[in-house]
C-alpha cells in the first residue's frame, strides 16, 4: 500500500510542474518568436537496500520545441526573422552569451543593437555597436546596413557588422531559469554562413492555443485521477484495518 501511494503523490507532483510548463507556454502565446516547453518525466528505481524493486516517478529536464513559428510582415526595416533553423547569439548583462529567434530590433540609449529582449546583439565582431544614421536596415545574409546621416541621396549603405547566426542540435539547447535559451555545453558554435532571414517580419509564437488548452484539460484529468487512487488507497487501508480488528 505504502507503495501505491507514493507512486500516486509522486505522479500528481509531476502533474503540477506540467501544467506549470503549459501555463507558461499559454502565457507567451503571442511572444515573438517564443518556442513553447515539452515536460519530460520518467520512471527510476530507487537505488537503496530492500527496495531495488520499487519504481517510481521521476520528472526530468523540460525540452524546448524549436518548431518554427509562423512568419508575418511588419514593414519595419529594423524587423527580421530566421528562416528554417538557426538562432541569432544574444548577450546578457552579465556577459553571458544565449540564444534567440527574436529580430525585433531596436537600438539602445548606450547605441548598442538589442532586441525585444533587451539583449544586446552579437556580431561577427562582437556586440553591435551602431554609429549615428539616417536609415537602417537587415539584409537577407544577417548583414546591418546603414545610411549615414546627412549623406548625398543615392549614396549605397554601408555594412556595420553582421549578425552572429548559428546552428546548434536541438538536443543542445535549454531554458535557462531565467527563461533564456542557453546552449547546454556553452560553447558558442560560428557563424553559419547558410542562415537566410526573412526581412522586415517576424516570427511569430510556435504555442497553439488549442493544442495547450487540450494538453492543461488532459494534465488536470490525470490529476484527478491520481486523487481519486489516493482516496481508494485510504478506504482499503482503513477497509484492512477494520477487517483486522474483527479478527482479534
Amino acid at each position: 500500500m505504502e507503495r501505491y501511494v507514493h507512486i500516486a503523490a509522486g505522479s500528481m507532483r509531476i502533474n503540477i510542474d506540467n501544467q506549470r510548463l503549459i501555463a507558461a507556454s499559454l502565457a507567451n502565446q503571442n511572444t515573438t518568436a517564443f518556442k513553447r516547453d515539452f515536460a519530460v518525466s520518467s520512471a527510476v528505481y530507487v537505488n537503496q537496500q530492500d527496495i531495488t524493486d520499487r519504481v517510481f516517478p521521476s520528472r526530468g529536464r523540460a525540452s524546448v520545441d524549436l518548431e518554427s513559428g509562423k512568419l508575418i510582415s511588419t514593414d519595419n526595416p529594423m524587423d527580421v526573422a530566421i528562416e528554417g533553423e538557426g538562432f541569432f547569439i544574444g548577450k546578457k548583462t552579465d556577459g553571458a552569451s544565449v540564444l534567440t529567434r527574436r529580430g525585433d530590433f531596436h537600438l539602445g540609449a548606450d547605441r548598442l543593437l538589442r532586441n525585444g529582449e533587451n539583449l544586446v546583439m552579437e556580431g561577427d565582431g562582437g556586440p553591435i555597436s551602431m554609429p549615428l544614421f539616417a536609415s537602417m536596415e537587415v539584409s537577407r545574409d544577417g548583414s546591418v546596413l546603414i545610411t549615414p546621416q546627412g549623406a548625398v541621396p543615392g549614396t549605397a549603405p554601408i555594412v556595420v557588422d553582421r549578425l552572429k547566426m548559428v546552428k546548434t542540435p536541438n538536443s543542445n539547447v535549454e531554458r535557462g531559469d531565467d527563461g533564456t535559451l542557453r546552449l547546454i555545453d556553452k560553447t558558442v558554435p560560428p557563424s553559419d554562413s547558410t542562415i537566410s532571414l526573412y526581412t522586415k517580419g517576424l516570427e511569430t509564437s510556435n504555442v497553439s492555443a488549442i493544442d495547450a488548452m487540450v494538453d492543461m484539460l488532459s494534465a488536470s484529468r490525470t490529476f484527478e485521477i491520481h486523487v481519486k487512487l489516493l482516496a481508494t488507497a485510504k478506504e482499503l487501508d482503513d477497509s484492512t484495518a477494520k477487517l483486522m480488528r474483527t479478527g482479534q
